[in-house]
């Protein structure tokens, strides 16, 4: 049984990580948007959240892969 957990222990932190990954992407991508909507007098009040919300998603990815 310990050994079964210890494999469920680490199935669980690979994919953890491999989540925390992807999401760190999307965040990167997210926030470029938003940096780019801001550069636009127009378009930033939009951009600006866009902005705060991939700050929030990096945190988030962060969180998955254990780097905090």
């Amino acid at each position: 049984m310990g050994a079964l957990n210890k494999l469920l222990g680490a199935v669980l932190g690979i994919l953890g990580a491999v989540l925390g990954a992807v999401l760190g992407i999307v965040a990167g991508l997210v926030w470029l948007v938003g940096i780019i909507l801001s550069a636009t007098i127009i378009l930033a009040p939009v951009g600006i959240p866009v902005v705060k919300l991939g700050k929030s998603l990096f945190s988030i990815s962060g969180n998955l892969m254990h780097l905090s």
